[in-house]
């Protein structure tokens, strides 16, 4: 319908396909693929990815509503309209309680009205006054207000007051892999370098080369290597080829490549599953010397912490990511997640969710993509990360500010904890109303005590309820 240029650094703003040049694509937040994706002449883009390695020309096919995000958008509305709802068990009683009451007060007037007509007023007055509704309608808002202060004062954001109920019952918690359990950036896991040969000399090399490409393994590479190192190395007309690699002339004007295997003029091995780049000299041999750079995922630093901590509350942990096979099974072997599943669309992860829902599951999912915005909406409960998408956060019930995952299982503490004050506040006001309605029933009860009796009793709720703010 459309061409434009898209330049380095910008989002594509719909979907489209190029016409004109190479680059790469990061489209981890719309689907979860950590590595940055080739596209060339003829291959698709989807609106709101990021263009990281050319300029390049784009027709435009799908604006608005037809585009993946709106798509994803959509979904996300229609789950958030059907997921579980929970409702308190005092918002139910509170009600009719009142109701019980004036009925109460009602027939004891009358009886007394028989038995002694100059009590007849008070004891009524007695029983309106003594009873406390307020203190079953209390038990839950107070204690749920003071947890949710104790959390917001630990960046802990919640959105949703009931899911701190919920969130106490989860049974089941569903993890993104890409900005989730890993942080948006790769390291340097281990080199290969010619037998013989300096090992600091190649990485110095390749550090200074990759010095001139904003592609992620190449900035992985440069902060795994001093600068003063990486410095050291002089090359003269460095050029990036995108979705290939770099090249130069080092100071005796020999030409080197340093990118994929078959841009570097290298064989891979066959059993390589961590994303790599090589660098090697381009004197015309068959086999020139090279060394190879290879890189991982990096776990956040509290990542086992929280996936351990579930564990021993006996929480079934699982892993949804739209990332490729090699990247979910290496990150779940490290983890030590037997359930997880790769390549999973939105659509994916939103069947896969609701499966466990209809098995009577509560299920809590973690995520910061665009992608997992359906799946957050569907969720019992649903984290989302600080760092992630807005629409994700938007739709969040809970968001950790700083992206610290600790702060999760701290969640989860304090949802218990709530839901122990809780259900001694109801036990409260129950045991209270069952006392006291008897006494002023029986005329024992004169109006005065009956109200000092109701407002010590809300004082009690709240006052169990502000040790959660502590």
């Amino acid at each position: 319908r459309a061409t434009g240029p898209r330049c380095v650094g910008q989002a594509f703003p719909a979907d489209g396909c190029l016409i004109e040049g190479r680059t790469q694509a990061d489209e981890s937040l719309l689907t979860g693929e950590s590595r940055p994706l080739v596209r060339g002449v003829g291959d698709a883009v989807i609106a709101g990815s990021l263009n990281l390695g050319a300029p390049v020309l784009m027709r435009v096919t799908q604006v608005g509503h037809g585009t993946r995000h709106q798509q994803i958008v959509a979904l996300m509305q229609r789950a958030l309209t059907e997921r579980p709802s929970t409702v308190r068990w005092a918002d139910r009683v509170a009600a009719p309680f009142v109701g019980g009451v004036l009925l109460l007060a009602a027939a004891a007037f009358g009886v007394w009205m028989h038995v002694d007509p100059s009590r007849a007023v008070w004891v009524a007055v007695s029983i309106l006054i003594v009873t406390c509704p307020c203190a079953l309608s209390l038990a839950a808002p107070s204690a749920l207000i003071a947890a949710t202060g104790a959390l917001a004062r630990r960046g802990v954001l919640v959105q949703r007051l009931d899911a701190l109920e919920t969130l106490a019952q989860i049974d089941v918690a569903c993890f993104d892999k890409t900005g989730t359990l890993t942080e948006d950036r790769l390291a340097l896991a281990q080199v290969v370098w010619p037998d013989g040969d300096d090992l600091q000399a190649w990485q110095r090399r390749a550090a200074a080369l990759a010095a001139h490409s904003r592609h992620p393994l190449s900035q992985a590479l440069v902060r795994a290597t001093p600068s003063e190192d990486a410095a050291s190395w002089p090359w003269h007309g460095a050029r990036e080829q995108a979705g290939q690699g770099l090249e130069a002339l080092d100071a005796d004007g020999r030409r080197w490549r340093l990118g994929s295997a078959a841009w570097v003029g290298v064989v891979p091995p066959t059993d390589l599953a961590r994303p790599a780049v090589w660098l090697a000299p381009q004197d015309g041999t068959a086999a020139p010397p090279h060394a190879r750079f290879e890189f991982d995922e990096v776990l956040r630093p509290d990542t086992a912490g929280l996936l351990q901590s579930l564990r021993e509350q006996g929480i079934r942990l699982r892993l949804l990511s739209g990332d490729r096979a090699g990247a979910v099974q290496a990150v779940a072997q490290r983890l030590g997640l037997a359930d997880a599943r790769h390549d999973a669309t939105p659509q994916d992860k939103l069947a896969s969710l609701r499966a466990l829902q209809r098995q009577g599951h509560r299920v809590l999912m973690v995520g910061d993509g665009l992608n997992d915005g359906p799946v957050l909406a569907q969720a019992d409960v649903s984290v989302a990360l600080g760092h992630g998408a807005a629409l994700a956060q938007q739709r969040a019930d809970i968001v950790v500010l700083g992206s610290r995952l600790g702060e999760i299982a701290h969640a989860r503490g304090v949802a218990r904890r709530c839901a122990a004050v809780v259900r001694q506040n109801l036990a409260w006001a129950a045991g209270y109303n069952a006392v006291c309605v008897p006494l002023a029933l029986l005329g024992w009860l004169p109006p005065w005590a009956a109200g000092l009796g109701m407002a010590l009793s809300s004082l009690v709720v709240v006052g169990n309820a502000l040790r959660l703010a502590r």
